[in-house]
């Protein structure tokens, strides 16, 4: 099966057209849109949330990520399954 998947992938990076070389200094850097935020799970509710990567003092979407946190309820057999903390991904777009 893995075979499979390695040869379905070759086959279509073989096929796909190449695409002109960008000079790295020409490449701008990309404003951070993930965040990794770090939370205590409290029956359903995420409680003290904090971003693990990033400020929320000085990163607009950082912030928001934190209020995104907030306000997200954990299914019940997830919240069971993790009874401490868990760490969640949120991506945030401008």
């Amino acid at each position: 099966m893995l075979f499979q998947v390695l040869a379905f992938t070759a086959a279509l990076g073989a096929h796909s057209a190449p695409q002109a070389a960008v000079p790295a200094a020409a490449v701008e850097p990309v404003a951070q849109n993930a965040f990794v935020v770090d939370c205590q799970v409290s029956g359903q509710a995420l409680t003290d949330c904090k971003v693990v990567d990033a400020d929320p003092a000085t990163d607009a979407r950082a912030a928001t990520a934190l209020k995104l946190a907030a306000q997200i309820q954990v299914p019940e057999g997830v919240a069971l399954a993790n009874p401490g903390r868990m760490k969640i991904r949120l991506n945030v777009n401008p």
